[in-house]
């Protein structure tokens, strides 16, 4: 106790009026009912999560970015607590007050480094193993030991290939979230190593009345390269040529350059979009999630106008009421010639150019989120172009994931969508129009409030389209992108949409008749409920426990009053209660038994009956049952004394064996006269001490032998007096 009683002659020196008497007196040595402890337990941020450090937050301005992002440099394993970035300072573009340290909150994500089937068939695109790829944790800083490393609180529960585009995102932790209308967040595109994603902790509310935004921050759409070749490829799924087919999109098996067995044709890379073939075939739609059977690429055929079934099943009988999950298939090649395409199939000689070959690229795959992960909208095939007018394919919907201790409120929107491509540049667009990109993530985590009033949309792009109407040329239109991915705990009756993307059209007076010209719609995706149980946090972290709905400290009969209440708890043990004098170093006051688990209102008090005098400050740390602990930001209280009387505030302990603590409030200075009693009055024991107005500490050791009961009488030369029961051991 040594360094917790100079610590306390510091703080009497400075912020109060106690002086030493007889020795330094020690709170320590009063607890219970007449003993309370001093426990210098400044809590660290090393060893704990510190949910609103970065205070109360209100965007007023668009497209304001919040997040912070670097990249994994070397393989992470599951139970690691040192990762290795490019920069662990996280503060490249100010976005927060300072570099990253201690307490602060990362999200650790995996992008890419699926693996998938290369065989030049049907089979081309197919996942065979999604390896590292989806996985995610929120991970507790725990120091920033150099300018490549960041040390975690708590090990690793996934392992990450740095080779897969690891990306580690600095989280704002907010106590509580405003968005204006009019205003929104936003982040940075995805650039193929970062980007993309909005992640925030907030540990109260969050007031939505402008707009998270992420549309188009996803895998980025095939880019447009101008080499064709006529006739055209009609067998090719996937080839390094780039005169046989055009680029495909970016998905969780890479950006196109990155694949060995060829960037271009229209095979389907995983949840990318296929590139249209030569010559001059549209893009298909790229994919995020959805059924994850039936799949063929073809994607969904318009049966809104009626004549168009008929259209469709040229291509084969009952096509136009067959569907299929992820994104939809890219329009026809070039045709030179008019001709009806309600009774002339693709690919008849009758079209001439390169005959309106059925060789638009596939649509990308849905994505299984049946293990946890969780992934961006895959990049729409570009459309295989050589005379310049055909334009970048769409890029699919970013992430934005929400951890949120109490309700998500407002009259604002969620957007995720996949982007749609530009038409081609018309009036002569003589190009393959390119794909949509597939609607991007939305994650809500609540741990007791709720989501009401905003809308959701994780839509995917609608296929480009053909501007050409100059002659009876025509080429094919773009596929839609498909649907995105939406979940919340305890899903809630709001609007969200995570619809598939249109199919782009073509205006040449030639497929008047059937203006999709081969192009499909992309497929919904889906929207679920998110269960308490579930953690996106790393091992040993609790999941942001204990929804605080208030905290106060308020004077009461010259006491200090704590009172807060809870709105839910998870496993909750109980609160420590802490006081400080300078909001540095604090002290337990003692603990409350928590509720364990509830999700109704629960209410708690505590009276500090020796309050410091002028400023000082409280604060509460929820401890779980496995000692898991959150802090909350302290509290401060001003207490200056008023009293007319003398009052003993503490004094212990009681039975004593050979000395007494004291705490002692005084009116005015004054002389005290301490003496004691034996059971029937007769004084064996005295002293005499000169005091200040305010509060004093003593140590007495009356000149006691016998056990027993004794009366201690405390005098001021006004005549004022007061009698404690104590018992001698």
């Amino acid at each position: 106790m040594r360094k917790a009683r100079k610590k306390l002659r510091i703080r009497v020196t400075q912020k109060t009026s106690y002086k030493k008497v007889i020795l330094t007196f020690s709170i320590a040595a009063i607890v219970g009912a007449c003993f309370f402890m001093f426990n210098n337990l400044g809590i660290s941020e090393n060893a704990n999560a510190n949910p609103g450090k970065d205070g109360s937050k209100t965007i007023t301005t668009a497209n304001q970015i919040v997040n912070e992002f670097t990249n994994l440099t070397s393989n992470a394993s599951a139970g690691t607590t040192t990762i290795s970035v490019s920069s662990s300072s996280l503060n490249a573009n100010s976005r927060f007050s300072s570099s990253l340290a201690a307490g602060d909150l990362i999200l650790i994500i995996q992008m890419q480094g699926a693996s998938i089937t290369t065989t030049d068939n049907s089979s081309y695109g197919n996942i065979s193993n999604y390896n590292n790829c989806g996985k995610y944790e929120y991970a507790k800083v725990a120091s920033v030991p150099n300018g490549t490393s960041i040390t975690l609180a708590n090990s690793l529960v996934n392992s990450y290939s740095s080779s897969g585009k690891v990306q580690v995102v600095r989280v704002p932790r907010y106590t509580d979230l405003t968005i204006n209308v009019g205003a929104s967040i936003s982040t940075d595109a995805w650039d193929g190593t970062k980007g993309g994603i909005v992640a925030l902790e907030v540990v109260n509310d969050v007031v939505l009345n402008g707009s998270i935004n992420v549309n188009y921050k996803g895998f980025r759409g095939g880019s447009i390269e101008q080499n064709s070749v006529l006739p055209g490829n009609i067998t090719t799924r996937r080839t390094t040529d780039s005169n046989k087919g055009a680029e495909k999109g970016e998905s969780i098996a890479g950006p196109a350059s990155a694949l060995s067995n060829g960037r271009y044709g229209r095979g389907a890379p995983a949840n990318g979009g296929g590139g249209g073939n030569a010559h001059n075939a549209a893009g298909g739609g790229g994919s995020n999630s959805g059924v994850t059977t039936g799949y063929t690429g073809t994607g969904n055929p318009d049966i809104s106008n009626v004549n168009w079934i008929t259209a469709w099943n040229l291509e084969s009988s009952g096509f136009a009421l067959t569907t299929s999950p992820g994104g939809g298939r890219g329009g026809y090649t070039y045709s030179q010639n008019t001709s009806n395409p309600l009774t002339k199939a693709p690919g008849h000689s009758d079209w001439g150019g390169d005959n309106r070959n059925n060789v638009g690229g596939f649509g990308g795959r849905p994505l299984d989120y049946s293990t946890g992960r969780i992934f961006m909208g895959g990049g729409g095939g570009a459309g295989d172009s050589n005379n310049s007018t055909s334009q970048p394919a769409g890029n699919g919907g970013g992430i934005v994931f929400l951890l949120v201790k109490g309700n998500v409120t407002g009259t604002g929107t969620i957007y995720a969508n996949g982007e749609k491509p530009a038409s081609t540049l018309g009036p002569n667009g003589r190009d393959g129009s390119s794909g949509g990109g597939g609607g991007g993530t939305v994650l809500i985590y609540h741990f007791a409030g709720s989501t009401n009033g905003i809308s959701i949309e994780a839509k995917g792009g609608a296929g480009g389209s053909q501007d050409l109407t100059a002659t009876s040329e025509a080429e094919g239109a773009g596929g839609g992108g498909g649907g995105g991915y939406v979940a919340i705990t305890n899903l809630p009756s709001i609007s969200i949409t995570v619809a598939g993307g249109a199919n782009g059209t073509s205006n040449s007076s030639s497929v008047a008749a059937f203006i999709p010209n081969g192009a499909t719609c992309g497929a919904p995706g889906l929207i679920v409920s998110l269960p308490l149980s579930f953690n996106p946090y790393s091992a040993g972290n609790s999941p942001l426990p204990v929804v605080l709905k208030s905290f106060e400290v308020i004077e009461n009969n010259e006491n200090a009053l704590l009172v807060w209440e809870t709105a839910s708890e998870i496993n909750n043990d109980y609160f420590l209660i802490e006081r400080s004098w300078d909001g540095i170093s604090y002290e337990s006051l003692g603990q409350i038994k928590g509720s364990g688990t509830t999700t109704l209102p629960h209410k708690y008090s505590l009276t500090d009956d020796a309050p410091l005098l002028g400023t000082s400050y409280y604060r509460l740390t929820q401890v779980d049952f496995n000692g898991e602990n959150e802090t909350f930001p302290p509290r401060p209280f001003t207490y200056s004394i008023n009293g007319s009387e003398m009052k003993l505030v503490q004094f212990g302990p009681n039975p004593f064996i050979d000395e007494l603590s004291l705490l002692v409030q005084f009116p005015n200075n004054t002389q005290l006269r301490a003496e004691l009693f034996t059971i029937d009055g007769k004084k064996i024991w005295e002293t005499v001490q000169e005091v200040s107005a305010g509060r004093e500490s003593f140590i007495l050791r009356p000149d006691v032998r016998n056990s027993g009961v004794y009366h201690l009488r405390l005098s001021s030369a006004e005549g004022k007096s007061l009698l404690v029961k104590l018992v001698k051991r």
